[in-house]
């Protein structure tokens, strides 16, 4: 699998375009703000886009998908249903997404890992020693819970669940914060939110949060 992280809009948010290299076949991650930016890559490497992906509902994460759903364009889109209330307007092609399901965009698979906290129908997203985080961990921070929908202990549990997953595989996160990608062994190590997460230290995790 293939992946190309864009930083696009006011707020460093990271889009994702992710495709298996020998088929072309693709999927979008998050797309929001400059479409263009991501319409011109799929064309210069001729990708055939099967699917949008969201991590969550928040609009600087979304406003972009019209650009690749809706009128002509048959293309799901997948979000968890807990965050459809969020949506000013329900794209066209909009499916729900639930934990341990799978995406199949052609021939490329991914993994779908709930993780709400940040909002609750937060996913993440996993393929191939990669796994994109949206809002729900960034390199070195964690996503914020005062929020509408934003809960610290369901953000905790899901924290638990990233802190298992294998030292190897890479951050993408849903913003520059702090750094544009790593690892989870580095952020097990230096990830204040993950560290505490990962040694079941849940009342400290939320004083740190709440601070």
């Amino acid at each position: 699998m293939k992946t190309k992280q864009f930083k696009l809009g006011p707020m460093d948010n990271f889009s994702y375009l992710v495709w298996d290299e020998d088929t072309r076949d693709a999927a979008v991650i998050d797309p929001a703000w400059q479409p263009e930016k991501l319409t011109e890559f799929i064309k210069k490497e001729q990708l055939n886009l099967h699917c949008v992906l969201l991590t969550h509902g928040h609009p600087d994460h979304i406003n972009a998908v019209n650009a690749f759903a809706g009128g002509e364009k048959e293309v799901p889109v997948y979000l968890n249903e807990a965050d459809y209330f969020m949506l000013e307007a329900r794209p066209a092609g909009l499916k729900t997404i639930a934990d341990g399901e799978q995406v199949q965009a052609g021939s490329l698979k991914l993994g779908v890992m709930q993780t709400p906290g940040h909002t609750p129908g937060s996913v993440c997203f996993t393929g191939e020693g990669a796994v994109f985080t949206g809002d729900t961990l960034f390199i070195g921070e964690c996503g914020r819970v005062d929020l509408p929908g934003s809960s610290a202990e369901a953000l905790y549990d899901s924290f638990v669940k990233l802190a298992a997953l294998p030292d190897a595989a890479a951050v993408y996160p849903g913003h520059s914060y702090n750094g544009d990608t790593s690892t989870f062994g580095v952020q097990k190590e230096y990830n204040l939110y993950l560290k505490l997460a990962r040694q079941g230290r849940r009342a400290d995790f939320l004083l740190a949060v709440a601070g």
